[in-house]
């Protein structure tokens, strides 16, 4: 296969997963609508003590995610041996759907904190923190080209 072929190849790839990781947040969305307006007013599932600690926990580990998102993307990218276009290509697609993995985790904990303690407003929110961060990282054909570009050519000069 030319070069070409398996970027676009990983990079199609990686949109396609990356969609559907978008599409499961329109999912939780979906779901947290049918339970509002099923059970209204929707008070959540759990009655525990501390809800409202259990909120900044939430919110902590939404905030760390995003951390841990720029850190380890840009260390599975530093790291490795520099390779050909398709090794590189498939470093990129991993990497993307790591990323996206882990963008999707503070809807994930906004889901949770909806379904204990009926707190759509916070679902929002770190449904907006994941939007955001997917849109962020989305793959773009222009970023993934460039990237290996260089990579190569670092990979020329040592």
């Amino acid at each position: 296969m030319n070069q070409s072929t398996d970027i676009n190849r990983f990079f199609r790839a990686a949109v396609i997963t990356a969609s559907a990781f978008l599409a499961s947040l329109f999912i939780y969305l979906v779901i947290v609508e049918i339970i509002r307006s099923r059970l209204e007013p929707f008070q959540g599932f759990v009655e525990i003590e501390g809800k409202a600690g259990l909120r900044y926990v939430i919110y902590i580990a939404a905030a760390l995610q995003v951390i841990a998102i720029r850190l380890l993307r840009g260390y599975l990218l530093r790291s490795g041996q520099k390779g050909d276009v398709r090794q590189l290509a498939l470093k990129m697609f991993r990497t993307t759907i790591l990323t996206f993995a882990l963008a999707e985790i503070p809807a994930l904990l906004g889901l949770v904190l909806f379904l204990i303690g009926g707190y759509n407003r916070d679902f929002y929110v770190l449904l907006f923190v994941s939007l955001f961060l997917l849109f962020m990282f989305f793959p773009r054909k222009q970023a993934w080209t460039l990237w290996i570009e260089e990579q190569r050519s670092v990979a020329c000069c040592l």
